[in-house]
């Protein structure tokens, strides 16, 4: 008899198999081993990687220098073991496996760890299976760990979890909840949804607060997560509407803004608050000219210790749809947008970045990048840079001659660019890298422990002229950013187009995309 998983890809898990080795001698080698008599206290399991071909580690956590077995299979259901007062999730039909493969039985080190792993053979064969993992530890008393499992697929290509959201994200951000999961809020109107990265499993997380469109979410330095601006939920316009979200004690507070925010810019400093930059106090979706009234140059200062927000610095230049980045020195760059060239008030495509400085409250000296871009995206990298990628620009050089909207030149950008922050003054320098395979605007950017980045769909833009209305061209195209060469290439597409969705940095070293459209999510493995 096979079994699926609920919510399963169409993967199937193998049929029971008879007994490799009795359970009488699994628990007469275990017995053999001489354990000192420890405290209980939790013994958890971890997983990292989860590629063919590719190492899989499975890091275990207990007390220092106390014996441990990693078991596997490929069925999950309750096995007690009497000998030892405990109950495994996993039966124990290939226990040859964790004395054939060095590291699996073993003690952990002077700090309780051991990183036992394997390595999954690169045959398709092999990917049909999720593999299932638990630790018995211990000796006096006997303990268990957590269930992992590790559903393996090729470097480079996208596959759904085991199962998916209750209800659909379509934005948001997320928050560290206990065990490495993670807590996803505001992308599912009230709802915070919980993904348990060691089993592939979506649950309901509670109550939180719902967020518009061009909203933002900043998660704090305690676990909280902030919520500021966008087009309200049921007016459509824009919102001065704050709030707080507690994980922890399941809590909203309602807060104000000083001004309506939309498209603006909201990033947590070095010095633990959050910096609010720009936006627009009036947007209207059906007219593409309306993102150019209502540009705010004002910035507001969030203190998450009095949940209050101040006064910040103006900026140089009003701008929205930015990008808002922290440096890895607690700085923030904010960069591109729309804006007004200074004292003129002429519509345009911003081209400069500034750093602003926490300590000093102030933003520095502006710095120049090639081709002025909105609704671009920004990560940091980890070496202390900031990738931009893609956006759109508008050329209004006809059209402010003219006023017919048939005369704006709009493009989807096909380059990226890369800042370097330098360490005397506010400057900074670009660098201009191209090869992504589309122009692609709102698209998700999830760093790399490489150094490098991974970029995930977005759109391309277009103006309907009689309509004066917006067209949206989603793509599944994604790819990926290397230093060194700084280079772009194409890797494994998505399943579906994606516009604005959201991409996270799992534990296990793969990444998570949610929301832009499709209901699913789905796994990318690096």
């Amino acid at each position: 008899m096979s079994r699926t998983w609920p919510g399963d890809r169409g993967r199937v898990i193998l049929p029971d198999m008879a007994t490799t080795r009795p359970h009488h001698t699994f628990t007469a080698l275990f017995l053999a081993v001489t354990a000192a008599p420890l405290a209980a206290q939790n013994l958890s399991l971890d997983k990292v990687g989860g590629s063919l071909g590719g190492p899989t580690t499975l890091p275990i956590l207990g007390q220092p220098n106390e014996f441990y077995a990693l078991a596997v299979d490929l069925w999950e259901e309750p096995t007690p073991l009497p000998a030892y007062g405990v109950t495994m999730d996993i039966p124990l039909r290939l226990v040859d496996l964790s004395f054939a493969i060095p590291g699996w039985v073993g003690t952990t080190n002077g700090t309780g760890a051991a990183t036992p792993a394997v390595v999954i053979p690169d045959d398709p064969f092999f990917a049909q299976f999720t593999y299932s993992f638990q630790v018995l530890g211990g000796g006096g008393p006997w303990r268990t760990s957590n269930l992992v499992r590790v559903t393996p697929q090729h470097t480079g290509t996208w596959l759904e979890p085991l199962n998916q959201p209750p209800v659909p994200i379509a934005g948001g951000t997320t928050a560290v909840a206990p065990n490495k999961e993670l807590l996803f809020v505001g992308g599912s109107g009230p709802v915070a949804q919980r993904y348990k990265s060691r089993t592939e499993e979506w649950e309901a997380a509670g109550v939180t607060f719902g967020v518009g469109l061009f909203s933002q979410s900043t998660g704090l330095p305690d676990g909280r997560v902030l919520f500021t601006g966008g087009l309200d939920l049921t007016t459509g316009q824009t919102t001065a509407a704050a709030a707080v979200y507690d994980p922890v004690a399941q809590t909203t507070t309602t807060l104000s803004m000083a001004s309506p925010r939309a498209g603006h810019g909201a990033s947590l400093m070095g010095n633990g608050k959050v910096l609010i930059t720009g936006g627009l106090s009036a947007l209207d979706l059906a007219n593409p000219l309306s993102l150019f009234t209502g540009l705010l140059g004002s910035t507001e200062i969030f203190d998450p210790a009095t949940n209050t927000f101040a006064p910040g610095p103006n900026m140089l230049e009003a701008r929205a749809l930015h990008t808002s980045t922290t440096l890895t020195n607690g700085q923030v760059l904010v960069a591109g947008g729309i804006s007004l060239l200074p004292i003129l008030n002429l519509p345009t495509v911003s081209a400069t970045a500034y750093r602003f400085n926490p300590n000093t409250n102030s933003f520095g000296l502006p710095s120049f990048f090639s081709g002025g871009r909105f609704l671009h995206s920004a990560a940091p990298t980890s070496d202390g840079k900031v990738l931009l990628v893609g956006g759109l620009n508008l050329d209004f050089t006809t059209f402010l001659t003219t006023g017919n909207i048939a005369d704006l030149v709009l493009t989807t950008r096909t380059d990226c660019q890369l800042f370097t922050p330098s360490f005397l003054g506010g400057f900074g320098t670009f660098a201009t890298v191209n090869g992504m395979q589309v122009g692609r605007a709102g698209a998700a950017v999830a760093p790399l422990p490489s150094g490098g980045a991974l970029i995930v769909g977005g759109f391309q833009l277009t103006i309907d002229v009689p309509t004066s209305t917006f067209g949206f061209v989603p793509t599944e195209t994604c790819d990926r950013f290397a230093q060194g060469p700084n280079s772009i290439a194409p890797t494994g597409s998505m399943a579906a187009p994606r516009l604005f969705p959201v991409a996270v940095n799992l534990p296990d070293a793969t990444v998570l995309v949610v929301g832009g459209g499709p209901t699913a999510t789905e796994i990318y493995q690096y």
